[in-house]
């Protein structure tokens, strides 16, 4: 009886990882967490992860996880909607009181949890999830809610920033040489009235954001299962062996579909955000 009961712990044991590995069918479905198991997480011993609700001002003050901290996104992006360089990226993690052992999950109301998920990785943390189904799932779960401006800020966390992970971040040169036929392709993440009303950069292709979520169901926050990314994915031409360069007006919706060929198991060397996007290529391009 303690043999069976020894095996059985060890398969528990060893299936758990596995079973996050695989959410929704994801070769890399660990960076993604579900409202039930980041309820367990925040309920259970010892501290729980840094909950990150990127979401507007009133949004958040209707409703958000109780303990989280609020980061819209004028917080970690400069004036042209970029990316802030190293340090200040360093100095706003740790305000929210993140080490670099704190575990991070990020969640939003549209869209805006998938670009932060990308900037963290930019900097050097890996452990970032994003909350699958966003802020709707967490309420129609019917778990607690917090309302109002929020707790007191945490202590100062120790987070070190690492230098930017090289080809994370595609620059406007690299954009304006993106050559499908070289092995690069490049993928517009816009709305159709965007993509229509301006036209695409160089020779890129459309493949808008919404495609990868269930957005057109009302739920923009919840990713499609992995057979329904991949048979986009198929339909649309993309390959693991090729690198990828998306983009959209400001460098936010284009972290769909990013972090979309994540889960998905591509090398994270073939896949490049190009942070300006429309708003630098419309000011530069001439």
């Amino acid at each position: 009886m303690v043999r069976t009961v020894l095996l059985s712990l060890a398969f528990l044991l060893a299936a758990g990882p596995l079973e996050a590995e695989r959410y929704k069918g994801f070769p890399r479905g660990h960076a993604l967490i579900g409202a039930a198991e980041l309820n367990s997480l925040l309920r259970g011993p010892g501290p729980g992860p840094a909950v990150l609700a990127a979401v507007g001002k009133r949004a958040w003050l209707l409703g958000h996880i109780p303990g989280a901290r609020h980061t819209p996104r004028r917080v970690y992006t400069d004036r042209h909607g970029m990316a802030v360089d190293r340090a200040r990226f360093q100095a706003f993690a740790r305000g929210l009181g993140i080490d670099d052992e704190t575990p991070v999950v990020v969640y939003d109301d549209a869209y805006d949890a998938a670009r932060l998920w990308w900037l963290f990785r930019l900097y050097g943390k890996t452990d970032v999830r994003v909350l699958d189904g966003g802020w709707r799932a967490w309420d129609e779960a019917g778990y607690a809610v917090e309302r109002g401006p929020g707790r007191a800020a945490p202590d100062a966390g120790t987070f070190t920033a690492a230098p930017a992970l090289d080809g994370w971040t595609a620059g406007f040169d690299e954009v304006a040489q993106a050559r499908p036929d070289a092995g690069t392709h490049l993928w517009d993440a816009r709305d159709i009235p965007e993509w229509k009303g301006t036209g695409p950069i160089g020779e890129a292709r459309f493949i808008g954001w919404r495609a990868f979520r269930r957005a057109d169901e009302g739920r923009p926050s919840e990713f499609r299962t992995a057979a329904e990314i991949g048979a986009l994915l198929r339909q649309s031409g993309f390959g693991p062996a090729q690198d990828h360069i998306f983009y959209c007006h400001s460098g936010v919706r284009a972290a769909t579909p990013m972090f979309a060929l994540y889960l998905m198991g591509y090398p994270e060397e073939r896949l490049h955000l190009y942070d300006g996007s429309w708003m630098e290529w419309s000011r530069r391009a001439r």
